[in-house]
């Protein structure tokens, strides 16, 4: 690897107005990113124009984001991913959506439901790590395809790729949702297999890969790519806490690029874990591997360092969470290091 030319991710944040916007784009030039992970599907709304999603309620004035920053960025040197949050739809400790067509309004009955049979509609918080909201349940062939559509919407627009994210259940606790569960009866006599953990766990695990497949097969016939945030720790984190079986969507060939969140906040840890990936997987090719900036603010030259370990493995990209984290210091750091590597 000669260059640095991150990937960032930006949240929807960055897109509540058009001025917003503007200063957006205007850092991402400065950085000199490779990429940018644009998120226009937040919590179930949208910042682009969508038929099927309600315009975000945190936007300033109604406009199209995403149509916006692909407009501003022409000339620029990076690509656009659309990033799109998947089965996370909404927020707890906060009311109902004001839209009638937001789907928690719409399809209550399509949110997963609890091992104790407790709808994540009704959970005014939860102290599951990494839990943010209410999950519409994979299990839900309504579901699958009501994610589809939405990247088929988004493939329209002209973007080198859809990024995944929250492309998995909530917890293993989770998917006992009743129209899921009726599928799942009905995959069992398919399968041939009698009803118990390890099979539950499968059809869980089976029904979050035929939502990516459903959602690559779309995307790719418009002719963009896809790729999916994930876990660093493969076994435990990824697939056997949240049913996300990403090595095998890649080695499977249902998507283009796993952007590996290693968000961990010490150095060694890091390290360790893309070092295990690798293992597994053979390589980092088709990898790119997420830092956490925000776990680094004020250890900027442990964050160099990291930057530096990474590239060492040979991953695709080295993609920073995110672009609120890099502040004017980092960012001179960063061009710093692309003048050093050149």
């Amino acid at each position: 690897m000669n260059r640095l030319e991150p990937g960032v991710w930006v949240t929807s944040k960055e897109l509540v107005s058009p001025e917003s916007l503007s200063r957006m784009i205007d850092r991402l030039d400065r950085i000199n990113v490779g990429r940018a992970y644009i998120q226009v599907v937040g919590r179930g709304d949208s910042y682009y124009s969508s038929a099927l999603l309600p315009p975000a309620e945190e936007l300033v004035q109604p406009f199209d984001a995403l149509r916006k920053a692909i407009a501003e960025a022409s000339g620029k040197t990076f690509h656009i991913s659309a990033w799109m949050n998947v089965n996370l739809v909404w927020g707890f400790e906060r009311r109902r959506p004001l839209s009638a067509v937001h789907i928690v309004n719409r399809h209550p009955e399509w949110i997963t439901v609890d091992e104790n049979g407790t709808s994540m509609l009704d959970y005014s918080s939860c102290n599951l790590e990494e839990v943010f909201g209410p999950y519409v349940d994979p299990g839900v062939a309504g579901v699958r395809e009501f994610t589809e559509e939405i990247a088929s919407e988004i493939s329209n627009y002209d973007i080198e790729e859809v990024h995944l994210d929250f492309i998995r259940y909530p917890f293993r606790s989770f998917g006992f949702n009743p129209i899921a569960l009726a599928e799942y009866r009905d995959w069992l006599n398919e399968e041939g297999l009698s009803n118990g953990t390890d099979s539950f766990d499968r059809f869980r695990i089976d029904a979050v890969t035929r939502q990516v497949s459903m959602i690559s097969e779309t995307v790719r016939s418009k002719g963009k790519k896809l790729s999916c945030a994930v876990y660093d720790d493969y076994s435990e984190r990824a697939v056997h806490e949240r049913l996300q079986p990403w090595l095998e969507w890649l080695e499977n060939g249902l998507i283009d690029a796993a952007v590996v969140m290693a968000y961990g906040k010490e150095p060694e840890e890091v390290i360790s874990r893309v070092k295990n990936i690798r293992s597994l997987h053979g390589s980092l090719n088709n990898i790119r591997i997420g830092l956490g900036a925000f776990n680094y603010a004020s250890r900027w030259d442990e964050f160099i360092e990291l930057i530096k370990q990474v590239r060492e493995l040979e991953p695709d990209e080295v993609t920073l969470f995110a672009l609120s984290s890099v502040d004017d210091e980092l960012c001179g750091r960063l061009r710093a290091l692309q003048e050093e590597v050149r």
